[in-house]
């Protein structure tokens, strides 16, 4: 909005995360937390954002409300989605406004979360903005609030082994129950069985039953091990439970009859092994206004502006959080009342089980439940190398990263992930983002795909098509060892392309 560029202004940042575990259907909408303006008088509003549709279900709805009871003004406004730097993805202005401002078809639903995800959805959030200005006269000052919303998502990664799989027949059902770690309360349960009930016909399916309906979205990676345990055969669902229905299906793409022809690989000791990773949300939300601003001074209010802003705050604060981190350190380096083992294959180190588990869901429920480790006191890592699983430990005492350099950050994206610890993956994500070059994308495009990290997936797929990969060696080479990773990324660059002309 150029021509309001000059003039005074108030400005409300909403950043959605785990936008893609959204629950709601059309046309129910998240709400922001109510802001307050001071001019032209102490007017509340709120955005309103339809993730799945208000007027339209393929485009996504976004408005600006008045609430409470004070009469109507005009105002002049901008709606907009931002990008990470804070620049301008998609924005709508309106004049003399007085109740509502927005509309039901902002922005094309599959542009967001699809064909430019990668900037509209970095690390999973969304962040829209709204600049309002008096129609009549000027604000007083500049005011810039920043707000957000996280929808609550949870993990569960375990390893369900179907056994006796020969003899199973069709009238049997093998369950796997998700349980809260908080209250033990049942809230979904996994029946593998050998015929669809609606259609009697001879296949592999599995039936998801919400148990008490608190589960309102759910995405299941289910990878199959031993003989179909590469990465290409990776099964990812996503399901959206609504109020009626309260259990989906999904066949598996291979049956019975296969695994039989191949029982010494599929079938070791007659088990079926499918790893599996369950991510879902309950409906749960903490939102929140983080921080506001008062007067433009030397800042230009863009979003990587208010990080800057933020990281000053936090550092000018943070004298008693970096004894904390130095203490903790000491505790982790001098071995001091230690009371668990890490072990490698050529190191041991020494930890404490508190500490472990507050850093990460994995080792919590390794020492809560009745597992090995809680009575060996001790944790054998075998497939990490000891300078990973150390850098991974200090980390969790300190949340910090030293001399990260790209192999270094490639291993310790698979251990955070591995242990969820998110902040670490994050952090590694970011690192091997800014340091893709032609020699090494398709090895993070594998790692990506692999951990089903879509962000970081995307980025690499945007950097492989600006870099004219596709004509090297390395693309070559992962054409041979995962030609359906291969042929995805291929077809999402010829679906860009057709859509880059469509729009011309």
């Amino acid at each position: 909005m150029s021509t309001q560029d000059k003039r005074k202004c108030f400005t409300f940042t909403w950043t959605v995360e785990n936008i893609s575990y959204c629950w709601l259907k059309a046309p129910e909408y998240f709400e922001s937390p109510t802001f307050v303006i001071n001019a032209p008088q102490e007017s509340e509003y709120s955005l309103q954002l339809h993730p799945r549709g208000h007027q339209k279900d393929n485009y996504i709805g976004f408005y600006l409300m008045k609430k409470g009871n004070r009469p109507p003004v005009r105002i002049d406004c901008e709606i907009a989605f931002l990008a990470k730097d804070g620049s301008v993805l998609a924005s709508t202005e309106y004049t003399n406004c007085t109740i509502c401002a927005g509309n039901g078809d902002f922005k094309e639903r599959t542009d967001v979360f699809v064909a430019n995800r990668s900037a509209y959805l970095p690390e999973d959030k969304l962040t829209a903005r709204c600049r309002i200005w008096k129609s009549d006269g000027d604000m007083t000052e500049d005011v810039h609030l920043f707000a957000r919303t996280r929808i609550c998502i949870k993990k569960d990664t375990f390893l369900w082994d179907i056994q006796n799989f020969s003899s199973l027949h069709s009238e049997q059902k093998c369950t796997y129950q998700i349980k809260s770690v908080v209250d033990n309360e049942m809230l979904m349960t996994l029946d593998l069985s050998l015929k669809n009930p609606y259609t009697d016909e001879d296949s592999i399916t599995i039936q998801l039953v919400s148990k008490n309906g608190k589960i309102k979205y759910f995405v299941l990676h289910l990878m199959p091990l031993n003989g179909f345990g590469s990465a290409d055969k990776g099964i990812r669902k996503e399901f959206l439970f609504c109020e009626n229905k309260k259990s989906k299906l999904f066949t598996l793409p291979f049956s019975k009859k296969n695994l039989m022809a191949n029982k010494n690989i599929c079938l070791p000791n007659d088990v079926l092994s499918l790893q599996c990773e369950c991510t879902f949300s309950t409906g749960v939300v903490i939102e929140e206004i983080e921080s506001v601003i008062h007067g433009k001074t030397k800042y230009n209010f863009s979003t990587s502006e208010m990080d800057k802003i933020c990281l000053d705050y936090k550092n000018a604060l943070s004298v008693s959080q970096r004894i904390l981190s130095e203490n903790l350190r000491s505790l982790f380096k001098d071995n001091i009342l230690s009371d668990i083992k890490v072990k490698t294959s050529s190191e041991t180190f020494q930890a404490h089980k508190s500490i472990l588990s507050a850093r990460s869901p994995v080792f919590k429920a390794m020492f809560s439940n009745n597992m090995k480790e809680k009575y060996n006191k001790s944790v054998d890592i075998e497939d990490m190398d000891s300078d990973t699983v150390h850098k991974m430990l200090q980390y969790i005492y300190t949340a910090e990263i030293k001399d990260l350099q790209f192999e270094g950050a490639y291993e310790l994206y698979r251990a955070s992930d591995q242990y969820e610890i998110l902040a670490l993956r994050d952090e590694c994500s970011a690192y091997l983002k800014s340091n893709l070059k032609p020699n090494n994308a398709c090895e993070v495009l594998i790692l990506a795909d692999l951990h089903q990290d879509e962000d970081l997936k995307t980025s690499v797929q945007d950097f492989i098509f600006n870099h004219d990969i596709i004509n090297s060696e390395e693309w070559k080479q992962l054409m041979k060892t995962n030609v359906k990773l291969a042929a995805d990324t291929m077809h999402l660059q010829i679906q860009r392309k057709a859509l880059s002309m469509y729009q011309i």
